[in-house]
């Protein structure tokens, strides 16, 4: 028995992919809307979009919020909605990160490079908190 199944799983691992495939057929990169690069820039912390135009794979923004402060000349990746470049988050900004989480009372102790380290109060608890100025990420 096992010498009759030897020329089918040879002729399948030679002929490799379905009848019809072929990889220029392959589905091309999909690229946010503009409704969807406005939801996951929202969660990033930007707001107010102005001047959003789509160019090949990038999403150019001419304006925007972010955290509270004004930013210019945003380049997106058009299929991620991540920033291909962006300047670390000024303290000012991780203020309004924290806030925006639903601290207040909010008070920077210090930086140490790209850490920020705030003080904040959630529902009565004080807490200290480091905010990375590349991620916006938080750790308590």
């Amino acid at each position: 028995m096992m010498h009759a199944l030897r020329p089918a799983l040879l002729v399948l691992v030679l002929l490799g992919a379905p009848a019809g495939f072929h990889p220029a057929m392959a589905q091309p990169a999909a690229f946010l809307t503009p409704d969807q690069l406005a939801t996951v820039l929202r969660a990033r912390g930007f707001s107010d979009l102005e001047g959003v135009e789509r160019e090949d794979d990038t999403f150019r923004i001419a304006r925007a919020m972010r955290y509270g402060e004004r930013v210019e000349n945003l380049r997106i990746d058009a299929a991620t909605g991540l920033p291909r470049e962006q300047p670390p988050l000024t303290e000012n900004q991780a203020r309004e990160l924290l806030r925006a989480r639903g601290f207040n009372e909010v008070t920077e102790l210090g930086r140490e490079g790209d850490a920020i380290r705030l003080r904040g109060v959630r529902e009565g608890t004080p807490s200290e908190l480091t905010v990375d100025a590349r991620t916006g990420a938080v750790r308590q």
